[in-house]
């Protein structure tokens, strides 16, 4: 078994990135906006979702999760 504190584990030595938070939004009035779902993006560059009225998803990228939904991103971190 990998230790995940092993410097030579395949898991650390390929990770480009960190996990980035992500909101997706429609506008519903003018300048008025609401949140559709929250989701993560993966080092991977995978993405999850959790919808506000909707319930999970999993997406090549935050890019297309936005696409799929007709929403704009707004990364959170």
């Amino acid at each position: 078994m990998e230790h995940l504190t092993d410097t030579d584990s395949p898991i650390i030595a390929h990770t480009p990135g960190p996990v980035r938070a992500f909101a997706l939004v429609q506008e519903i009035d003018e300048g008025e906006t609401e949140v559709v779902a929250y989701g993560l993006e993966l080092p991977s560059g995978v993405a999850a979702t959790v919808g506000v009225v909707q319930g999970f998803g999993r997406w090549q990228s935050a890019r297309n999760a936005a696409r799929r939904l007709h929403s704009d991103l707004v990364w959170l971190t």
